[in-house]
């Protein structure tokens, strides 16, 4: 009876060591959502002025959701580093700023920012030319 014992124990460790080996190579389970991508970047504003709301929304979205910053603006010279959630896949994103003080008809935004190949976007103001853009990085 013991040698039948042991047997079975032997064959119980051979079949757990078989199954955790299989575990390892086996690819994630199709229900487990993942992502190659690293949306966060850094939103440098070098305006000149301070930006009351940003709201960064997927390209493919007709609703920009609530402002990141919730209740903080975004002062000349600040920087805010925008962390997406690991289940994003989209990599495409619109950028959308109002301005403290001033009226929505001076709102800017802008559509297409690839953020899987983007780290810092800086945002600036010439007066002069009453012009507002943004280079990334």
């Amino acid at each position: 009876m013991r040698k039948y014992l042991n047997l079975i124990l032997i064959i119980g460790v051979v079949l757990c060591i078989t199954q955790v080996s299989n575990a390892s190579t086996q690819p994630f389970p199709l229900t487990q959502k993942t992502s190659s991508y690293d949306l966060n970047f850094t939103l440098v504003n070098k305006t000149g002025y301070t930006i009351a709301h940003i709201f960064v929304a997927p390209t493919t979205e007709r609703e920009w959701g609530d402002d990141i910053m919730g209740k903080d603006m975004l002062a000349h010279g600040e920087e805010v580093d925008i962390i997406f959630s690991t289940d994003e896949v989209a990599t495409k994103w619109d950028i959308y700023v109002t301005w403290d003080g001033y009226e929505s008809d001076e709102d800017v935004f802008w559509v297409g920012f690839d953020l899987s190949k983007i780290s810092i976007i800086t945002l600036y103001y010439d007066a002069k030319t009453n012009k507002t853009w943004a280079e990334y990085e």
